[in-house]
């Protein structure tokens, strides 16, 4: 099942051309850098952090004629389901400011070394007119 999950994504990476590969790459870590930057202040505008948590509830259903040799007789069947719940957490907001100061710093030492990375992309892979 896995491997037909993957099959698509697989032949969707394939699509890109060795410039878009190149350009998306050169920009990779500024991206990264920007949504964390987007989740810290708004964490600030909140006041407080949102935390995920991801556990596995066990759920039990009825079950026609399960496993080996089965004969069809009604049975109980236990699976697992992930069930992700967010929750408020209290935050210290100055660590927050200090951690979006160093953010925004290194999101402009990030920009500076993208431009660089895209204008080898261009020149390795020049543009088709």
């Amino acid at each position: 099942m896995k491997r037909i999950l993957i099959a698509p994504l697989l032949l969707l990476a394939a699509c890109a051309s060795p410039r878009d590969a190149c350009l998306q790459d050169a920009t990779k870590d500024l991206r990264i850098v920007q949504a964390l930057i987007a989740d810290t202040q708004a964490t600030i505008d909140r006041g407080y952090a949102i935390q995920t948590e991801t556990r596995t509830v066990i759920y039990t259903n009825f079950c026609v004629g399960t496993g080996l040799g089965s004969d069809g007789r009604f049975s109980f069947c236990n699976y697992p389901q992930p069930v992700t719940t967010k929750k408020p957490v209290a935050v210290d907001l100055d660590a927050e400011r200090r951690k979006l100061r160093s953010l925004k710093a290194k999101e402009t030492e990030l920009r500076r070394e993208s431009l660089l990375a895209q204008q080898r992309c261009e020149l390795k892979f020049p543009a088709k007119s």
